[in-house]
């Protein structure tokens, strides 16, 4: 529900914006609805890959991307922050791009090391 919602919401606001008949059609929507789109199959494909009758292929930065997805988690389970930040990705509240910023990676870092998880 939450990826209809934004669409309907990327669709408001092309609408609102007044598009005119011999525009190129729905362009402006369509890139604002890509980003969306995008996210949501981010979200739920990640895992994916893990499956044992998936073989790949594997995307470029897979192993770093997994390995930091697998600390975060483990990290978001004992810490209110991470945790809130994992939350409103996986709601779609926040973009998954929102998860790599420097001070994710470092507090999931430090979290790690303090704990030994």
């Amino acid at each position: 529900m939450t990826s209809a919602m934004l669409h309907a919401s990327c669709l408001s606001a092309y609408l609102r914006s007044g598009p005119k008949p011999h525009d190129e059609p729905a362009r402006a929507y369509f890139d604002q609805v890509r980003v969306v789109v995008d996210a949501a199959w981010q979200i739920s494909t990640t895992a994916d890959i893990e499956l044992p009758h998936v073989d790949g292929p594997y995307p470029p930065g897979y192993r770093v991307t997994k390995w930091f997805g697998d600390l975060l988690f483990r990290t978001s389970l004992t810490d209110p922050v991470l945790n809130a930040r994992l939350g409103r990705v996986t709601t779609m509240l926040d973009h998954p791009a929102t998860l790599s910023r420097p001070g994710t990676l470092l507090r999931a870092l430090r979290l790690s090391l303090l704990r030994g998880a």
